[in-house]
């Protein structure tokens, strides 16, 4: 699995996840990496995202595509990052379909 950081384009981190069974971009809030996580430079970032996706694809269904888009923020993260990596591991990454 590759992490790339994507170049910034608003407040938010995003990074391009390739996994073996497929691609999604993952972004990190500017209030949950800077004032909740406090992620302190873009090497802590890459490192979040990296244990995030690394968390997705090992509960994702491989029979499944991954979303698009996994955005992460104060409102769907507990307040450590270890807190959120642990809840997708053991319940996955869900959000409810509108």
């Amino acid at each position: 699995m590759t992490v790339t950081a994507l170049p910034n384009t608003g407040n938010s981190s995003k990074f391009q996840v390739v996994a073996k069974n497929g691609e999604f971009t993952l972004a990190l809030s500017f209030t949950l990496r800077t004032k909740i996580w406090k992620l302190p430079d873009a090497a802590a970032e890459l490192t979040a995202a990296t244990e995030l996706a690394e968390a997705i694809v090992s509960r994702h269904d491989p029979l499944q595509p991954f979303r698009p888009l996994y955005v992460f923020a104060e409102h769907n993260a507990r307040p450590a990052l270890e807190q959120t990596v642990q809840q997708i591991r053991k319940s996955g990454f869900y959000i409810p379909k509108n």
